[in-house]
């Protein structure tokens, strides 16, 4: 299967994903791995209005600046949001 590779900051807001790669140091992955970011992990978008993301991963949320945002590689794999 092919899929899309961006950052997750620039994920719309209901969008499923996974984490390819983290682009940082080691602060930064150790801070992500703490919250269930890891290579592999799924991600839905809650919110991404331009301030923090609000992400759930499993069934936890957390809000994740757009800095470190930039830093996680994922692919793209389904849109949630509902076209009415």
């Amino acid at each position: 299967m092919d899929y899309n590779i961006d950052t997750l900051n620039n994920i719309k807001s209901g969008m499923t994903v996974i984490v390819r790669e983290i682009r940082g140091g080691k602060n930064v992955r150790n801070r992500l791995m703490e919250m269930g970011i890891i290579e592999g992990a799924s991600i839905h978008v809650v919110t991404n209005s331009g301030g923090p993301l609000i992400i759930l991963v499993g069934k936890s949320r957390f809000a994740i600046g757009q800095g470190i945002a930039q830093k996680i590689l994922v692919n793209i794999l389904r849109n949630d949001v509902s076209q009415d």
